[in-house]
C-alpha cells in the first residue's frame, strides 16, 4: 500500500464561500521607477488566505479609485 497516493477530498459547496477574518497585513518596500513603494504580503500557505488574498485585492481596489478620483477631479 506504499504506493497509492491518498485520495483527494472533494468538497461541494452551494452558495458563497465566507474567507472569515484576515490576518494582520505584513508589508515589505520595493523600488519602482526610482520611487518607494510599500506591497502587501500574502502567504500562500496561511490559513487565512482567502481572506487576506481578499483584504489585498480590496485595499487595492480602494487605493485604485481614489487614485482615479484625484486624477479626474483635476
Amino acid at each position: 500500500m506504499a504506493g497509492m497516493a491518498k485520495q483527494p477530498r472533494i468538497v461541494t459547496v452551494d452558495g458563497t464561500l465566507k474567507p472569515g477574518k484576515p490576518s494582520k497585513p505584513r508589508y515589505r518596500t520595493a523600488e519602482r521607477d526610482g520611487e518607494r513603494v510599500r506591497l502587501r504580503v500574502v502567504d500562500a500557505d496561511s490559513p487565512t488566505f482567502a481572506a487576506d488574498f481578499q483584504a489585498s485585492f480590496a485595499a487595492n481596489v480602494r487605493r485604485a479609485r481614489l487614485e482615479n478620483r484625484a486624477v479626474s477631479d483635476d
